[in-house]
């Protein structure tokens, strides 16, 4: 029975599945087009024009908690129903997630200070700085809920599903899966229906239900369901198709329309019978994949990079494409060096850490 594809051996003792891998850079790849298309529109001006088309790329959030709670599930295979698997999980996961993070919302602190001096305090009280690092949704001045880093928003998500996960992994697997799939749709029903407060009605909102849809997809990989070629590429299909037919949205209907054709993405990739062995393109994408948080995070801070050297020499008035072109070339640079000489040497340096504790 072969998977998708496996290469190396993921934080929990799980090979990685490299078509997940290649999905993550996909997902990574989006939300930058987007908003390199944004960044033409700020730093030249005029109308969005053809690049309004790009607004799929925040579908790429959507793809990426799918991913998230499929990867959850797949690699704490060893952790379910152990007492020391929340301790385990929280500190894997805190190793893997919070020193970039904590690095770049350091560098935006700095950077907000040194160009715009006390601004800084027209923006955020000490409290939501605080909370900014503590991943905790809590108003800034403006009464809303943003962190630091704008994009920061997703992993508020991220890690109240890693407290409630790490706090149901001690059942076994189906159990821990059921339990979340039970708390996060009521939340969801709760919140449709009552105005909670903050930071409930942040949790509440029902993208938190793309979590359970990679959940589910990791349960039945884990209970050995697989998908032949052709329905696999039937359902990947129909994921490509559902996400070019979406509508934008709105924040109630997101988890069907963007999340679902995400789920049937996953599932597809995840699930299929078919040994994958990528060439160099593929090879590529998996690098991204593996460089996708450094991508998600870092790409806001080289737009200005850009902005401030390149759009200064040369006019892309008559040639926005080339400028937009130019801001995602230099952020999957950045990226890149960034996953090679900052995020994966100190995330293999904790993780050493952690196994010999």
């Amino acid at each position: 029975m072969a998977e998708s594809a496996v290469g190396g051996v993921g934080e929990g003792g799980s090979p990685t599945l490299k078509s997940i891998q290649v999905l993550r850079a996909v997902a990574a790849i989006g939300v930058l087009t987007l908003h390199a298309a944004t960044e033409k529109v700020t730093f030249l001006g005029g109308e969005p024009g053809p690049f309004r088309n790009f607004l799929l790329g925040a579908a790429g959030v959507d793809l990426f908690f799918v991913i998230s709670g499929f990867v959850m599930v797949y690699s704490s295979e060893s952790l379910f129903g152990r007492a020391d698997g929340p301790r385990k999980f929280l500190s894997r996961r805190l190793a893997r997630i919070a020193p970039l993070y904590w690095a770049v919302t350091v560098a935006i602190i700095l950077y907000i200070y040194a160009v715009h001096g006390a601004k800084l305090w027209e923006i955020y009280t000490p409290a939501s700085l605080i909370a900014s690092f503590l991943f905790w949704p809590y108003p800034r001045v403006d009464g809303y809920a943003f962190p630091v880093h704008l994009l920061g928003w997703t992993l508020n998500y991220e890690m109240f599903f890693y407290a409630v996960f790490a706090g149901t992994i001690l059942l076994p697997r189906r159990a821990a899966v059921a339990t979340i799939v039970v708390v996060f749709g009521a939340l969801v029903t709760l919140g449709r229906y009552v105005t909670l407060p903050l930071p409930f009605q942040f949790w509440a909102n029902s993208i938190i239900l793309e979590f359970c849809y990679g959940m589910l997809i990791a349960l039945a990989y884990r209970e050995g369901a697989r998908l032949s070629p052709t329905t696999a590429s039937i359902i990947g299909a129909a994921a490509v198709a559902g996400f070019a037919a979406a509508a934008t949205p709105n924040g109630e209907w997101r988890m069907l329309f963007w999340g679902l054709p995400g789920a049937a993405l996953v599932a597809s990739c995840a699930l299929s019978e078919i040994t994958w062995r990528p060439g160099p393109v593929g090879r590529f994408f998996g690098l991204l994949g593996d460089a996708s948080y450094s991508l998600y995070l870092v790409h806001p801070l080289t737009f200005p990079l850009v902005r401030w050297t390149i759009g200064r020499w040369f006019d892309f008035s008559q040639v926005p494409w080339l400028y937009a072109a130019i801001a995602w070339l230099t952020a999957v640079a950045a990226s890149i060096v960034c996953y090679l000489l900052f995020e994966r040497p100190i995330t293999r340096a904790l993780q050493r850490r952690l196994r010999r504790t």
